[in-house]
């Protein structure tokens, strides 16, 4: 009765230690998603119940070294609710680039945003931890010869297991995308630059060329490729535009295929190799280069982006992850074009697109299609729920090009548009869905030109070619080659048979 008696004192400090880690921390991650049906609030239940059982075990674990414990456990525990706060309040997702802005901003700013409430909140938080120090160093009884010790092994064993089985899944939420998120920052790019030596230059002019990288946009959902649906009904419209329907990329995740999109590398490539950033080279050519951004940059990227003379991100402190995330029309409220400019310029303008969750990527006066998703659980979900909120971006995404290109009609520079999405997207073809798997739809991204009457003027032939090419297949390596082609680039050794011009 004893022995008993005591590991009930150690399971009920546990118990509550939880609760405490929970109340404080864990539920930040789930407070904003939109439950929608019963079966919803249930199935995030249970993964909320899997998640906190896998935190105590790494929290008992560490018991387990009594004097480690008392202090590593009120530090962390503090830091961690610190930035639970921020997810509470404004639904911030705990990224590297949260941890870059905590350790490089200056105090002076940082202090700015601290408020009466986040500093009760903190001192809360800490005060909790350290009652809880206080009653866990009279604990008599916490070593692997507690039952508990067998139920911490499982718990961390069910982290990896269901880790393994979607990654993420644990991973993105308070308290692990913290730990992720030091180690992003931390961790070097795998993709090496390689360094320009030659004497590179353009022979062009006046040329501007517009960017867009696209997010999650499969060809086969547009309008101008003949899907049913009228999605492009602005687009459709223009005049000088052209919809290529046949790229291909086997590149399924943004972290991938955004450095080969904007390198030399080949998708066929491997990461070890060195590439040449398409901003360094166009740099070295005397262009004007500039990057505005709604996502925040993956380390991947990161060096290739930061090879702009100019790097605007949007909104960078809420990702993909968040429900309060900026739209995509922030972007063009910060890209204006400079007439008097006589160098050439490549603007790049980074969309989060048509990224999961849908609803959460257009306004509601672009809910057209309906009825909508109304739940971030896919298994509480029908087809067409989901198809109707993705065919809503990308009415967004047709009034976003569309408002782009009617500011490029008032530049008298030769002006070229083009939008490339990253990848596609799955909508439950082969039971799947979104990306980051092989599939069609996901290996098919949506991709077209615009062009202006100065560019048609000054370069028929490049035009006539472009026409010409609208149907045959290529994979996202054309536009690295494409680029350079337009720009006229001289000195620098590219691929010609794969540009569109």
């Amino acid at each position: 009765m004893g022995k008993i008696k005591v590991y009930k004192k150690e399971i009920l400090f546990h118990l509550f230690l939880n609760l405490l880690i929970a109340v404080f921390v864990s539920i930040s991650s789930y407070i904003h998603i939109p439950f929608g049906p019963l079966k919803s609030v249930l199935v995030y239940g249970v993964h909320f119940f899997i998640l906190q059982f896998s935190v105590f075990g790494f929290v008992y674990i560490l018991s387990l070294f009594k004097n480690i414990f008392s202090v590593v456990f009120p530090l962390v525990f503090t830091v961690l609710a610190s930035l639970a706060f921020w997810v509470y309040t404004q639904d911030i997702t705990i990224e590297a680039s949260i941890i870059q802005a905590i350790l490089e901003t200056k105090i002076d700013i940082a202090v700015d945003v601290f408020s009466f409430q986040f500093f009760l909140f903190v001192l809360l938080a800490l005060c909790c931890s350290l009652f809880f120090i206080k009653k866990f160093r009279k604990l008599k009884k916490n070593s692997i010869k507690s039952p508990l010790f067998i139920a911490a092994v499982l718990a961390i064993i069910s982290f990896f297991i269901v880790e393994n089985y979607r990654f993420g899944v644990l991973k993105r939420k308070l308290p692990y995308n913290a730990f992720v998120a030091i180690k992003k920052y931390v961790e070097k790019s795998k993709i090496k630059l390689k360094v320009i030596e030659e004497n590179i230059s353009s022979s062009k002019e006046n040329l501007h060329i517009i960017f867009v990288l696209g997010e999650s946009v499969r060809a086969d959902h547009l309008s101008l490729n003949g899907y049913a649906r009228k999605t492009n009904p602005l687009l459709s419209q223009q005049q000088n535009i052209i919809s290529f329907k046949n790229i291909e990329t086997p590149l399924t995740y943004t972290a991938i295929s955004v450095p080969q999109i904007l390198t030399n590398k080949s998708v066929l490539d491997s990461v070890g190799t060195a590439f040449y950033s398409l901003f360094s080279i166009l740099d070295s050519a005397s262009f004007s280069s500039e990057w505005i951004g709604n996502q925040s940059l993956e380390k991947s990227y990161e060096a290739i982006v930061n090879s702009n003379q100019k790097v605007t991100i949007v909104d960078k402190f809420h990702s993909v992850l968040s429900f309060k995330k900026e739209k995509d029309l922030k972007i063009l409220d910060l890209f204006k074009q400079d007439e008097n400019m006589a160098k050439n310029k490549i603007s790049t303008l980074h969309m989060i697109g048509s990224h999961w969750y849908y609803n959460s990527r257009y306004s509601k006066d672009f809910e057209i299609f309906t009825p909508t998703t109304n739940s971030k659980y896919i298994g509480s979900l029908s087809s067409e729920q989901l198809i109707n909120s993705y065919d809503n971006t990308l009415l967004y995404l047709d009034f976003f090009l569309n408002n782009l290109i009617e500011e490029l009609k008032k530049s008298s520079k030769e002006t070229i548009l083009i939008y490339l999405s990253d990848h596609g997207e799955i909508l439950g073809e082969n039971g799947q869905w979104f990306h980051a798997q092989q599939n069609k739809a996901s290996e098919n991204p949506a991709m077209l030109v615009w062009y202006s009457t100065n560019f048609k003027e000054n370069n028929p032939e490049k035009i006539k070619n472009l026409i010409s090419n609208k149907n045959k297949k290529y994979t996202t390596d054309f536009l690295f080659h494409s680029l350079l082609e337009i720009s006229e680039i001289k000195n620098f050794k590219y691929n010609k048979e794969l540009s569109i011009f």
